[in-house]
């Protein structure tokens, strides 16, 4: 049974910290609040930098910063956003003015889904009204699909055991607008095929992004590397509140006696006592950390063998001269959907050498494929879709294929997810898989880290806990 806010607990070792294990998004959130409200915590990271699966590094021929995925912020974004603030990064991030969407279709035409300055969700259909991709019949089908989301209520249950696919049929979605609206946003935020998406996470996406507020739907890219982006700052707060994150620190197993995690021991075959845990780490991390005993018996744990990664294929092309001044764009009837400009995106404008960036998401095939066949079909379908790019050839390419993106969305998945508390009580769980309400996300990584820092703060504050300090 998972330990309710009555039965929680924490080891009674004297001033032991609250050990994070894991130092992206969802590890340097916990440890921001719980800095933050005084309390000591040690955050672990078993490489030499940190940033989880949404990180940067530079590329040592051009010296650019590449992400090792592209990641979009949204509006609704507010747990990130609030992070973000408190630890002095929000100005690093660049917003629209108004939510705006290129498409492009083969041979050059161009598409825009651009939102008027109008209450939620009209500005949606506004939208929806002006995307020349679609036909008429189909904007006005769309209403189906917030009429849908209105009556859910926030109430998903059905729509977990049904695909994305077959929940746009039962709404009277043309393949045309799924195809060239639906799909491209499902990908891009489930990271997973309409065809194996369940339809609970899309529709809390809608809900989420269109749904409640115009500044909801706007989208920010981040002006920095990822790592720039909020792994310092986060780094720079803990420290200076008395926390303290070390590097190169890779746990090998949580302790746990009595119904407690008393400790974790690194590989380095040091043990540091706890007065609490939070792993912050992956779903296929998490179970060789656990005594086995703990692993088959809780719920929620017993599940970690039953999910499945869903991968990401960043494509980075470098070209002498421009190929596009938009800032992205989807790219319509293709096998790569997005193709962010890191020039535009990084302030880096005029002519000379462009860095584009081209996403795959849900890339089960195309992780397969060797690095140089990829990068013939990102040369290839820029060439369809760019005329600057027909003659041209890219001066450098990098790819990045990270395999273990995200979790796979699929059919059931939802029931599998567990929550932030466990059977061992001063034991919680952060990160993107989690039992956050939102697919794997950086906004549900940082809910989800913010919950587990919650739950500690909550039972301290009450004095069961004093020594947590």
């Amino acid at each position: 049974m998972t330990a309710d806010s009555s039965s929680l607990a924490f080891s009674s070792q004297p001033l032991a910290p609250i050990v994070i294990i894991g130092g992206g998004f969802a590890g340097l959130a916990a440890a921001v609040d719980l800095a933050e409200r005084g309390r000591r915590v040690l955050l672990l990271e078993r490489r030499a930098f940190l940033g989880g699966r949404a990180y940067s590094f530079t590329d040592q021929t051009t010296g650019d910063t590449v992400d090792n995925g592209q990641h979009l912020l949204m509006g609704c974004y507010h747990h990130t956003l609030e992070f973000l603030e408190k630890i002095g990064s929000s100005g690093k991030l660049k917003f629209q003015a108004h939510p705006h969407v290129d498409f492009l279709s083969e041979g050059g035409g161009h598409a825009q889904f651009d939102c008027p300055p109008a209450p939620a969700p009209l500005h949606l259909l506004a939208g929806l009204a002006r995307l020349s991709t679609i036909g008429w019949r189909d904007r006005l089908g769309a209403l189906k699909v917030g009429l849908a989301l209105r009556r859910l209520n926030g109430c998903g249950a059905r729509l977990a055991e049904i695909t994305v696919r077959e929940w746009l049929d039962e709404l009277g979605q043309s393949p045309r607008i799924q195809q060239r609206f639906w799909d491209l946003i499902a990908l891009a935020t489930l990271n997973e095929a309409p065809e194996r998406a369940s339809a609970d996470m899309f529709a809390r996406v809608l809900d989420q992004a269109f749904l409640h507020t115009r500044r909801d739907s706007l989208m920010a890219v981040s002006r920095v590397g990822l790592s720039d982006l909020y792994t310092r700052d986060a780094q720079r707060f803990i420290e200076s509140r008395g926390g303290e994150v070390r590097l190169n620190a890779a746990v090998a197993r949580v302790e746990v006696e009595g119904g407690l995690a008393t400790g974790v021991i690194l590989r380095s075959g040091e043990r540091i006592a706890s007065g609490a845990v939070i792993s912050a780490v992956p779903y296929f991390s998490l179970k060789g950390l656990l005594p086995a005993e703990v692993a088959a018996g809780g719920e929620g744990l017993r599940c970690l063998a039953d999910f499945q990664s869903a991968p990401i294929v960043s494509i980075n092309l470098w070209y002498d001269e421009p190929i596009t001044e938009l800032e992205f764009v989807g790219l319509l009837d293709s096998r790569i959907e997005w193709v962010f400009n890191k020039n535009a995106i990084t302030g880096r404008t005029g002519g000379g050498r462009q860095h584009l960036a081209l996403v795959i998401s849900g890339a089960h095939e195309a992780a397969a494929k060797p690095k140089e066949e990829l990068v013939e079909l990102a040369v290839g379908e820029l060439r369809r879709f760019f005329p600057a790019a027909r003659r041209a050839r890219p001066a450098h390419w990098f790819v990045v294929k990270e395999r273990d993106a995200t979790i796979s969305h699929t059919v059931g998945t939802t029931r599998l997810r567990p929550a932030q508390r466990t059977p061992v009580s001063n034991f919680f769980l952060a990160g993107d898989w989690t039992a956050t309400g939102l697919p794997a996300t950086i906004e549900g990584a940082v809910w989800s880290g913010q919950e587990c820092a919650r739950a500690i703060l909550d039972v301290s504050s009450r004095g069961d806990r004093p020594d947590v300090s």
